[in-house]
Formats: C-alpha cells, sequence, structure tokens
C-alpha cells in the first residue's frame, strides 16, 4: 500500500504539459463564455496575473478541506485571500467544489461576509456570489439566499461594492422567472432602475443595464411596471449622457431589446414616444457596420417593425433608419448584422404598400436578388421573405428580376426545408398569376428540370395545401402546349 503521504505532492508537470493544461484551459474558457452569452450570464474572471491559484491543477478534496480553513479563519487576511482563492475557482467549478457550494457551508459564510462591514471582505464575497449564480442552476439557487443582502449592496455608495452587487443580480436574473420574481420581491427592480437613472459611472451603468435586461426577460409578471418606472426614459436620457461610449451604447441598446421584445402596442408606442429609438438610430447611423454595438440596435429596430403599422411606418419614414438597412444588408463585413438587418426588412416590407415602396426606392431589391442567389440558406430564406413581400403587399411582381430569381426559388422547391418549399411554390405562384401573357410560365420552361422538381414535390409532400396549389401550377403550365 502506497504511503498516504504521497497524496499531498503533486507531480511536477513538464513545460508540454503544462502548456497544453494552459491551451485546454483557456479552450474551455472561450466555450463557457459562448454558454453564458446565450444564457444571459457573465463569470467574472480573474486575469493570470491576478490569480495566484494554479488552475492547471485538479481540485481535490484536500484542497477544499484546507480552502474550508481559510474561510473559517479567525485571521482576517487569510480569510480575504481565501475568498479570493474561491472566486477563482468557481470559475469552473469541480465537482467537489459544486456540492460545498449546493449543500456544504460556502452560503453561510458568505452570508457573514455580507452582513459584515469589511469592504475589501464583502467585495470578495460578493465576486464568488458573482460566479456562484453564473453556475449551474442547482448553485444558482443558493445565490438566491443572499439576494436581500445583495439588493441592499447594489445601493452602496461604493462603486466597486456596487458595481459587483448588481453583477450578481443580473447572474441571478438570468436564472429564470421563480428567480426573477424572487428578486422583484426582493426590491432588485427598483434599486437597479435607480441605478440606470442616476449613475454617472460608465461601468456601473453597463453592469446595470446587463443586470436590468436579464430582468425585463420574458415571461414576466412585473414587465409593465418597467414602463411605469419610466425605463424608456431612463435610457434615452443615458443615450445622451454617453452617446460617446459604444460599450454604454451597447447596453443601454440591449435593455431596449428586451423591453420591445413581444411587447403590446402601448409599451411600444412608450418606447417610440422617450426617443430611445430614434437615438439608437442616430447613433447606429454613425457606426461601423462590423461593429457589435449594432446587433441590439438592430434587433431594437426588428422589434419595434414587428407591431403595428403605425409603429412599422414611424420606422420607415425615418430616412436615417432606411439608410441604415440598406448598409447593413449590402455590407457583407458581418453576416450577424446582414441576417438581423434581413429580419428587419422582412417586418417592414410585411407592412403597409407605402413601406414597401421606400425600401424598393432606397433599393433593397438588387441585394436581395443576390443575397437570394449567393448566400446560405439561412440568409437566403431571409431576403426571400422580403422579396416575396415586396410582389404580394406592394403589387410589385412585373418590378422585380424575375428572371434571375426564378432559378433560386426553384432551388428552393427543392430543398429539404418546408419553409423555404412553401416559398419556393408561393414565388412561382406570383409569376404564374401576375405576369401577363403567360411569361411566368415561360420563365419557368426555360428553367432546366423545374417542371419535374414541381412534379416530383407533388409525389413526396405531405402538406394538402401545397401539393393541391402545385398540382393546379401544373395544370396552368401544360394549358399552353405553345410554350
Amino acid at each position: 500500500m502506497p504511503p498516504r503521504f504521497k497524496e499531498l505532492y503533486k507531480p511536477r508537470p513538464t513545460n508540454s504539459d503544462v502548456r497544453h493544461r494552459r491551451l485546454l484551459h483557456e479552450s474551455q474558457l472561450r466555450q463557457l463564455q459562448r454558454e453564458q452569452l446565450f444564457m444571459g450570464k457573465r463569470l467574472r474572471l480573474r486575469t493570470p496575473q491576478e490569480s495566484e491559484t494554479e488552475s492547471e491543477y485538479e481540485f481535490t478534496p484536500s484542497t477544499i478541506s484546507a480552502l474550508v480553513a481559510g474561510l473559517q479563519s479567525t485571521e482576517r487576511d487569510e480569510r480575504v485571500a481565501a475568498l479570493a482563492n474561491l472566486s477563482t475557482r468557481l470559475e469552473q467549478p469541480s465537482h467537489e467544489l459544486r456540492a460545498y457550494v449546493e449543500s456544504g457551508s460556502c452560503m453561510d459564510v458568505i452570508s457573514k461576509v455580507l452582513a459584515a462591514s469589511d469592504a475589501e471582505a464583502t467585495l470578495q464575497a460578493l465576486w464568488c456570489l458573482t460566479n456562484i449564480a453564473g453556475g449551474e442552476p442547482r448553485m444558482a439557487e443558493r445565490a438566491l439566499e443572499a439576494a436581500p443582502a445583495v439588493v441592499s449592496l447594489a445601493e452602496s455608495q461604493s462603486v466597486d461594492l456596487q458595481n459587483q452587487a448588481i453583477w450578481a443580480l443580473g447572474n441571478m436574473a438570468a436564472e429564470g422567472e421563480c428567480a426573477r420574481n424572487q428578486l422583484y420581491a426582493n426590491g432588485a427592480v427598483d434599486a437597479i432602475v435607480n441605478v440606470v437613472k442616476t449613475t454617472q459611472d460608465s461601468g456601473v451603468l453597463q453592469t446595470a443595464c446587463f443586470a436590468l435586461s436579464n430582468l425585463a426577460r420574458k415571461p414576466s409578471s412585473f414587465f409593465a411596471n418597467l414602463f411605469d418606472l419610466c425605463v424608456p426614459q431612463a435610457v434615452a436620457q443615458q443615450l445622451r449622457e454617453f452617446e460617446s461610449d459604444a460599450e454604454c451604447v451597447a447596453e443601454l441598446a440591449w435593455v431596449c431589446v428586451y423591453l420591445s421584445a413581444s411587447s403590446s402596442e402601448a409599451q411600444i408606442d412608450a418606447l417610440l414616444a422617450s426617443g430611445a429609438v430614434g437615438l439608437l438610430v442616430e447613433f447606429a447611423a454613425k457606426s461601423d457596420v462590423g461593429s457589435a454595438t449594432l446587433i441590439p440596435i438592430i434587433r431594437t429596430l426588428g422589434n419595434v417593425a414587428a407591431g403595428t403599422d403605425a409603429q412599422t411606418h414611424a420606422l420607415a419614414s425615418n430616412a436615417q433608419f432606411v439608410t441604415l438597412l440598406v448598409r447593413s444588408i449590402e455590407s457583407t463585413s458581418s453576416r450577424a448584422v446582414e441576417k438581423e438587418a434581413l429580419w428587419v426588412l422582412s417586418s417592414v416590407t410585411a407592412g403597409t404598400a407605402d413601406d414597401v415602396d421606400i425600401m424598393v426606392r432606397a433599393g433593397v431589391v438588387s441585394d436581395l436578388a443576390r443575397i437570394v442567389g449567393t448566400q446560405n440558406f439561412d440568409i437566403r430564406k431571409e431576403a426571400a421573405r422580403s422579396l416575396l413581400n415586396i410582389a404580394i403587399v406592394g403589387h410589385r411582381t412585373q418590378d422585380l428580376p424575375n428572371r434571375e430569381l426564378a432559378p433560386h426559388f426553384v432551388d428552393f422547391v427543392a430543398c429539404q426545408d418546408e419553409e423555404l418549399v412553401r416559398m419556393g411554390v408561393q414565388f412561382v405562384a406570383l409569376l404564374f398569376e401576375h405576369l401577363p401573357n403567360r411569361q411566368g410560365q415561360k420563365i419557368l420552361s426555360q428553367i432546366v428540370g423545374a417542371i419535374d422538381v414541381l412534379e416530383n414535390l407533388v409525389a413526396v409532400t405531405s402538406d394538402d395545401e401545397t401539393r393541391s396549389l402545385v398540382s393546379a401550377l401544373i395544370d396552368d403550365y401544360y394549358a399552353d402546349l405553345s410554350l
């Protein structure tokens, strides 16, 4: 039996081992950060210079014992150092550390620190809590136990404490509807909205907007209260104050995204009336198309454009909005921006004939035709929606470059995506119905294999409506044998 003391010593790694572990660690962190982007949570990570822990080593039970001893030490400096160590370990918690948080004394220790008056220890405890709330659901549930104390610290006069407390609340809010309701009951919404309204610190504003965005997620039992608290007006005010700070504008724009997502007509009207949307358009008009700031701005515009015809027209009648949309679609520097802009355009062209005319005069048709013919299917689908809207809502089938577009829509009919199939069939139907002198049928006859694609669809589709429409198109195609 090997001597027990050997487990206290770590094997000395080679240089290649250290490099491999570091690369693996960095890869895991990047993956974690991507996951957090979708979860709406943000861990606070220490830089290599800040961290004194050996992150490439496994977290063992003996390490837990040493950590717990440090947290419970009677020496203040040892406790602070242990909290700093814990916050770093929580970036990627081991199984043992998760168990300590979920069922051990971890939260009791953190709660005691938060109740004390040691600012440095409180900051480290908040840092730990931020990463606990940013972790798996069972860990995040434990973090909620400290919510009342954290809400109080969100109103602290210390910028560092205030910022870290709000960050922790933002991660808690991302956990789900129940967590948000609990935070609302603890007063977190009022506290964070007040910070958004009053802070002059850019870092605190960004963190408060992050937290407010998560609190504004739906489903929500208190969403309407955000408008009662005049959040749109607060956002507009801070957009004016921080118009030269792109990071602040981006975070304020994300608040607008959640305020406008699936919101009522009155709520969208309130957002428009506040001036926040117009200010975002002005900022975007001066930004590079590849800027990440444009994503939340364009997404907000898409939410508004998906509202009533009057709300859509309020955007379409803004020359800066039209220019921004065209510029975003024309650019190939950012696929994400292009896709978001196409989504907005599909909503605008689904509005009124007047709005369609505005976009056609701006020159979008040639760009849409290019995208339908050259991009990946997901981007092509967004462009196809707008082209069909232009034809149907704007009564402009004859104005489209139909000979150029027809082969691409026939390709849609032959693909596996049911929505694209329906779009392709709808386009063929428009050609047959709206082009004079059977020009639509003639265009189809000049596309090699096009009628075979339609006939094959009749045989394989399970959609009765599609089968009926395509059968009628085929009958119409063969009605005039002079084609």
